[in-house]
């Protein structure tokens, strides 16, 4: 009688576990068709990020905003845990192949729904060329040139000693901006709260190089406040840009630079115009090689001497393993979301800024 009951209760466990195994099947199956359906389809991804994002950028955002803490570095720190945790069950055998699989699964599956539903759509919307119907305008050494020289103007006039600053009122500072040039820039405002977070593990993204992410499962903002405080503006900019929807990096380097030149802070200007300039820089060596000295040259000492310090201070908490290791997975993360040109995206806000008619956001604050 009992070998029959425990034949039974055998009987009706592999039946749920089957059971069980097809459902978490069949909703990776809806999952990924969910995520191929937006990745093909950048109206319908646009419509989402106008619409339906705002809704969990604002719940999330608010619950996150009550810790100090940082709600996304503890939960990867969770995760990863966790995770060890369940190979080392799987190697004592505490725990089967088959139960370690599902579990896992469900759990990635968890993870994957929850970063594109609740952000990560961002990256199948619409270029920055479409959303804003602005026309790309060809990238020549004239072109670049004179972008260059107006830039290295501008930063010029705007520098300012930035050795001490109120990180609080920037970050109001630049909130406002944000506020006034939401139909410029075609945001969605004011899309939930902006919380600054305290990275969980600064040191370890020092030595990665790493200034600045973004939080998506809880809707965070972080900089690293080991970054120069010139830089600090901008950065946080950038951080800003992400939460309101924008993924791509050259994007949000372009929304940081706005909302920085459009600001009445002079530090907040000043950090616009330089944190971009070294991006032309770069540019301009490589397709400006007979202009690129007298460029240089023209470029305020103080200024040349913040960019020079900037390069020196990261420089000295890099670790070649961890930076090396954080570009090549980031790179893969950038060109699994459609991001082509992976980390060189960054460098592809001089394109951005060639086509954006900033000079409308000066004058406008004029």
């Amino acid at each position: 009688m009992k070998k029959t009951e425990r034949g039974c209760r055998k009987v009706r466990k592999e039946k749920g576990d089957k059971k069980r195994l097809l459902l978490l099947i069949l909703a990776a199956l809806l999952l990924f068709a969910i995520i191929s359906l937006f990745s093909r389809n950048s109206r319908l991804s646009e419509a989402y990020m106008q619409h339906i994002y705002p809704l969990f950028a604002s719940l999330f955002s608010f619950l996150s905003s009550i810790f100090p803490f940082s709600l996304y570095d503890l939960f990867i720190t969770t995760a990863l845990l966790w995770l060890i945790g369940m190979f080392v069950r799987l190697l004592l055998r505490k725990i089967g192949w088959k139960r370690f699989l599902f579990i896992t699964g469900r759990f990635a599956l968890i993870v994957i729904a929850w970063f594109y539903l609740g952000w990560g759509v961002a990256y199948f919307r619409d270029d920055f060329y479409a959303r804003s119907k602005v026309s790309k305008a060809p990238f020549d050494r004239e072109n670049l040139m004179r972008l260059t020289e107006t830039i290295i103007e501008m930063v010029n006039q705007s520098y300012v000693d930035c050795s001490t600053m109120d990180k609080e009122n920037i970050h109001l500072e630049i909130e406002k901006s944000y506020a006034t040039l939401q139909e410029t820039l075609h945001l969605t405002y004011p899309n939930g709260k902006r919380r600054m977070k305290p990275m969980l593990f600064e040191p370890i993204y020092s030595g990665m190089g790493v200034s600045g992410y973004f939080g998506p499962f809880f809707n965070e903002i972080h900089v690293n406040h080991f970054g120069l405080p010139f830089t600090y503006p901008f950065t946080l900019a950038h951080e800003m840009s992400h939460q309101f929807g924008i993924a791509a990096e050259s994007d949000a380097n372009l929304y940081g630079f706005a909302a920085c030149i459009n600001s009445n802070h002079p530090m907040v200007r000043y950090s616009g115009y330089a944190s971009v300039l070294g991006y032309l820089l770069r540019d301009a060596r490589r397709l400006l090689p007979d202009a690129y000295d007298s460029l240089v040259q023209s470029i305020r000492p103080e200024v040349v001497s913040d960019l020079q310090r900037n390069s020196e201070h990261w420089m000295s908490a890099r670790n070649s393993f961890l930076s090396d290791a954080q570009d090549k997975i980031y790179d893969a993360y950038l060109k699994t979301n459609q991001v082509s040109s992976g980390r060189d995206n960054y460098s592809e806000v001089v394109g951005l800024l060639l086509s954006f008619d900033f000079v409308q956001i000066i004058n406008q604050k004029d």
